[in-house]
């Protein structure tokens, strides 16, 4: 997240920080009190102490604390977070013994800002006074600061962090503190509000943000004390964390205490809550604005003066927003009542319209909730199942907080459809109009950023079954007339019906299951590039990224989440799918911190197979804030496992200057890589140099991964830099993989076929199949299959000779367009055909010199068509890794060198296919 641009100073520049609140209302007693504990994870108590559920990630030497109930663990001071290079901050949170921990970190920050975060020296655990206590300390320009985490008996289901900060010395001012919380892709979901002035509530619906600019930072800021961030919908069990300030003033030398105002942000991938240092000359009562943002100008603590921030999050038992909010108002009245659908949700809001809170039934449909205390409020509840609002029901006026009967809430008829069981099937639903597409695995909250809705990890139009005797048995829909795909995969026939649903009806679904029609001998599918929930921004549950994977019909599954080596095998057995999944171990190292070594960050990056380490901090993930990526290189080239590097999406726009996108900064120049200069010329001088005593580069990993998800923009320009390596003679391996968080996404979606013949399963050969991958034995698609050799050379393999034949093979199913074929020699287009009749294109070559040749396959997808239905957003598209030419017939082989002129493909990426 790029710095935004203004004149009060590098730190008044990026307000980020984030945060949740007081968590859940308690479906079942809660446990007997245990006894209190503050310790740091040793070999000795690490499995009695460590949190478990799908974002625990503490290990040996991190600090763990619990009441019984709730249990939370801290980093140690030399464990990297997601936007500090140190420790010392809260990385899990759940209830002790559940398996729900679903939180990512709470990042203090001064002036929230990104490049200032608190550094944490020193941390100690202790128990006493009735409270298990985790104090981390440290200082920062001429600031000393301390945050304490508290838990105890009297509240089980919270914690307490409680910050402390003096100005010891002379240093930059301090105007703001506060905390950031990343949730992407809909990990956590946002829901604000003001405590105080539930009419001040925002909700699931946050004002647009532009992170890069501060005037759409302050325009987006509200005044709210409480974050509730509601867990996946689709995990069990479910879980909330109300986050919210419970005190923040100001300690004058003198002893006098002033209030400080508060205020909170929330963007598509994080949230914020924060407190100004001073009070305000004028301000501090509704929507923050330039002019308060004016007032910080003049703000900091004096020396001897104390700011206190102390905020609470507490742990709900539901994936809803009512299991925190009934703790704002336990003194508010109680609405009972039943929704006929279990899988629906409720909204609640009062006269005006304002969002009170969100609450889910329990599996017999009923629920209760509290509403804030408030004489004569109407409030009106709206069922809403997927992302339609199907009921709305009004309240009658309340007094003297007498409980209110809802009654039975009926979200309309439905109707059943049975499903197919025993193979593995992506189904994919449309309505026939006037019938709406159905929105499967929707959540119900209604999660907006603007006017724009972001959709939850397992929201999309499909279903996935993978074979499996735990496969759903039918789909709930309303009625109404649906046209149906059945699929297997870009190698598989596509099956289609159309099915007409009566309320109330169940009604077998009848259609052709697919067939493969596409063989790919000697070779595998992969996709390298995949996540789930245990990454810190994904919801997904394994067992639907498992049967999604089974479903599209890829073989090899890399697990790649981020900042955690996470191990798919336990699941993929658990479901009986090591005969149709064989699963790699990785991870997604993954660069934030905006650093003095990276001041542009290093990117992203998959490393594989790694072997986790279950005790160590995120399972043994590399370490990568603000470190050179030759640094990491290193780091990996000492493990025994030998894995694999592969540069993740590098260029994700034209336009795109990202920062996980490498090759738009080189981590370190802030300049994007030229493919139209030397490696040794400036601007690439930085990605190219050598250091320490391995003489690594940052240019030193093996892989890149040029097609991701479906942008054939972003191919082309890393296509652009890939080929001008090639030409200076550094060989990389090019990778298609999906990058997919969610079922909207599809996983295995494009995807790498390589070149291996073992077996898979229990009888993989991951040398083997590595080698391979090293040697760039692999082709790209989207789709089409490629056969492509110069005379027995195929790709990553070297033809010696001075002409040739190349054959290139097209095989597709019919549902997947192919219009032409292209062949490039060393990066040059020397040939544009469509695909013969008999599917195999011939084309002559001869070879002055060493050289090296492509293959890429494009079709166009009409709106509508099967295969944007099946692919939306992909484009029919297949490419091929180099088959090299020795033409000389002299060892080794000699790198062309940089033309002039330059191949459009190098010099105008964009302005040719």
């Amino acid at each position: 997240m790029p710095e935004p641009a203004g004149q009060a100073g590098r730190a008044r520049r990026h307000l980020l920080a984030a945060a949740v609140l007081s968590a859940a209302a308690v479906a079942a007693p809660l446990p007997a009190a245990a006894e209190l504990f503050a310790e740091r994870l040793t070999a000795t108590n690490i499995d009695a102490r460590r949190l478990d559920g799908p974002d625990a990630i503490a290990g040996i030497g991190d600090y763990v604390l619990g009441n019984g109930v709730v249990c939370a663990a801290v980093s140690a001071p030399g464990h990297e977070a997601a936007l500090s290079e140190g420790g010392g901050v809260l990385i899990d949170l759940g209830h002790c013994g559940r398996g729900d921990d679903q939180w990512g970190v709470l990042q203090p920050m001064l002036n929230l800002s990104r490049d200032s975060t608190l550094p944490v020296t020193g941390l100690t655990a202790r128990v006493a006074d009735g409270r298990a206590q985790i104090v981390a300390s440290g200082q920062a320009d001429g600031l000393w600061f301390s945050t304490t985490y508290s838990v105890d008996h009297q509240h089980p289901e919270r914690i307490l962090v409680e910050t402390l900060v003096e100005r010891r010395s002379d240093g930059d001012a301090l105007f703001l503190i506060g905390d950031v919380v990343l949730h992407g892709h809909r990990q956590l979901t946002a829901f604000t509000v003001a405590s105080r002035r539930p009419r001040d509530n925002v909700g699931f619906a946050h004002p647009a943000v532009e992170i890069d600019s501060a005037f759409s930072m302050v325009d987006a800021m509200v005044r709210a004390d409480t974050q509730v961030l509601v867990g996946g919908s689709h995990l069990e069990p479910g879980i909330a964390y109300g986050w919210r300030i419970v005190d923040a003033h100001v300690e004058r030398r003198d002893g006098e205490r002033e209030t400080l105002p508060h205020l909170g942000l929330n963007g598509r991938h994080f949230s914020i809550l924060g407190v100004y240092a001073d009070t305000l000359i004028i301000g501090g009562v509704g929507r923050p604005d330039m002019f308060e943002m004016a007032q910080t100008l003049f703000m900091d603590l004096d020396s001897g003066e104390r700011l206190v921030y102390a905020r609470e999050i507490a742990v709900g038992r539901r994936a809803d927003v009512a299991s925190v909010t009934d703790r704002l108002w336990p003194e508010g009245p109680v609405v009972t009542g039943r929704l006929d659908d279990p899988a629906a949700g409720l909204h609640v809001f009062d006269d005006a319209g304002t969002p009170i809170t969100f609450v889910r039934p329990g599996a017999d449909g009923r629920f209760s909730f509290r509403l804030p205390d408030a004489d004569s409020e109407r409030y009106e509840l709206r069922a809403q199942v997927g992302d339609e609002v199907r009921a709305i029901r009004r309240l009658p006026a309340q007094r003297d907080g007498e409980a209110i009967d809802a009654g039975q809430i009926g979200t309309g008829p439905t109707a059943l459809l049975e499903l197919p069981q025993g193979e593995p099937l992506r189904l994919i639903f449309a309505g026939v109009p006037p019938t709406r597409d159905p929105v499967l695995g929707a959540d119900a909250l209604d999660f907006l950023i603007g006017d724009v809705r972001v959709p939850s990890s397992t929201e999309s139009n499909d279903l996935s079954l993978a074979g499996v005797p735990s496969d759903p048995k039918v789909l709930r829909l309303a009625p109404g007339r649906y046209r149906v795909l059945a699929t297997r995969g870009p190698e598989w026939s596509v099956g289609e019906a159309t099915v007409e649903l009566a309320p109330g009806a169940r009604v077998p679904l009848e259609i052709d299951l697919p067939i493969r029609v596409v063989e790919a001998p000697g070779r595998v599918s992969a996709d390298f590039h995949v996540h789930a929930a245990p990454s810190d921004d994904s919801s997904l549950p394994l067992r639907m990224r498992l049967a999604a994977f089974a479903a599209m019909g890829a073989e090899v599954l890399v697990s790649t989440e981020h900042d955690v080596v996470f191990d798919y095998g336990p699941s993929v057995r658990a479901m009986g799918l090591e005969d149709r999944i064989t699963s790699l171990v990785g991870v997604e190292i993954t660069s934030t911190m905006v650093g003095p070594v990276t001041p542009f960050t290093s990117g992203h990056a998959n490393a594989f197979p790694l072997a986790p380490r279950p005790r160590a901090y995120r399972a043994g993930a590399p370490r990568a804030e603000n470190r050179r990526l030759r640094d990491v290189i290193a780091d990996l080239r000492g493990r025994a496992e030998r894995p694999i590097l592969q540069l993740n999406h590098p260029r994700e726009s034209g336009t795109d200057q990202g920062l996980g996108s490498y090759l738009s900064h080189l981590a370190v120049s802030g300049e994007p890589f030229d493919p139209t200069r030397p490696l040794d010329a400036e601007p690439n001088r930085p990605f190219t140099s050598r250091a320490g005593n391995p003489g690594l580069r940052d240019f030193d990993f093996d892989a890149i991964e040029l097609l991701n998800a479906g942008s054939m923009e972003a191919y082309r320009l890393a296509r652009a830099d890939w080929l001008s390596w090639l030409l200076q003679g550094e060989r990389r391996t090019g990778t298609a993989n999906s990058d997919s968080h969610s079922t909207g996404h599809p996983v295995g979606l494009p995807r790498s076929y390589v070149a291996y013949t073992g077996g898979l399963g229990r009888d993989f050969e991951p040398e083997r199949f590595m080698a391979a991958v090293r040697q760039g034995r692999i082709t790209g698609s989207s789709g089409p299959v490629l056969d492509v050799s110069l005379g027995d050379a195929g790709p990553g393999e070297t033809f010696t000779g001075r002409s040739g034949e190349l054959r290139v093979g097209v095989r597709r199913a019919s549902w997947v367009p192919v219009d032409e074929i292209r062949v490039y020699v060393n990066g040059a287009l020397v040939e544009r055909a469509p695909p013969p009749a008999d599917g195999t294109l011939r084309v002559p070559l001869r070879f002055a010199a060493d050289a090296f040749v492509t293959v890429e396959v494009e079709g166009a997808a009409a709106p509508g068509s099967i295969y944007a239905r099946i692919a939306p957003g992909h484009t029919p598209f297949a490419f091929t890794n180099p088959v090299f030419v020795d033409a000389d017939g002299r060892p080794g082989w000699t790198a062309p060198g940089l033309p002039e002129p330059l191949p459009p493909a190098i010099a105008e990426p964009l302005a040719t296919p």
